[in-house]
């Protein structure tokens, strides 16, 4: 799973479109759009780290409605109508809050599970994990207790390493 081939999620999709718009767009004149830009980078970050919950959704709401109002230039109301249209146009944040990303592309979000059906227990996810959190034993044919691979949720991080090596795709991303 790859970062750079991914398509990205609406809450990332609205962060970068912010973080564009603070780094390059702001012309700099009136206070409403650094501050609501800070507060809505703020809040998308929390929702993309699995930390959302649904009085985000409605302080980043506010703030796009708010901020078409006080921007004193059309860059900032044309950054304020994009980030209420992210909102409206997609259930996307609120699975954030639910704590899924369907796209997968947020790692706080994203599960995997590994299919002991189709698991050879060959032990290559155990040894690319950058957390430990594959644990099991290689498959050992004279062993009638052989112990397959599991996935400690609370270790993993989500990069995904563990799917791209599996040569059997026992390793499925559970949304």
């Amino acid at each position: 799973m790859n970062a750079e081939t991914a398509v990205l999620c609406a809450p990332q999709r609205a962060l970068d479109a912010l973080i564009e718009f603070a780094n390059d767009g702001m012309c700099g004149r009136c206070l409403p759009c650094p501050l609501a830009t800070k507060q809505a980078i703020v809040t998308i970050e929390r929702i993309i780290a699995g930390q959302g919950d649904e009085a985000d959704l409605a302080r980043l709401a506010r703030v796009a409605a708010e901020l078409v109002d006080a921007a004193r230039c059309p860059k900032g109301e044309e950054a304020a109508r994009a980030l209420g249209e992210s909102l409206r146009g997609s259930t996307e944040f609120e699975r954030h809050v639910d704590g899924v990303c369907p796209e997968g592309t947020c790692r706080a979000l994203t599960r995997f599970r590994i299919d002991p059906e189709k698991c050879t227990m060959c032990g290559a996810c155990a040894e690319v994990c950058p957390r430990d959190a594959i644990e099991g034993d290689p498959y050992v044919p004279y062993l009638g207790d052989n112990h397959p691979y599991t996935i400690r949720e609370l270790r993993c991080d989500g990069c995904g390493a563990c799917v791209d090596v599996c040569e059997a795709g026992a390793i499925a991303r559970v949304t």
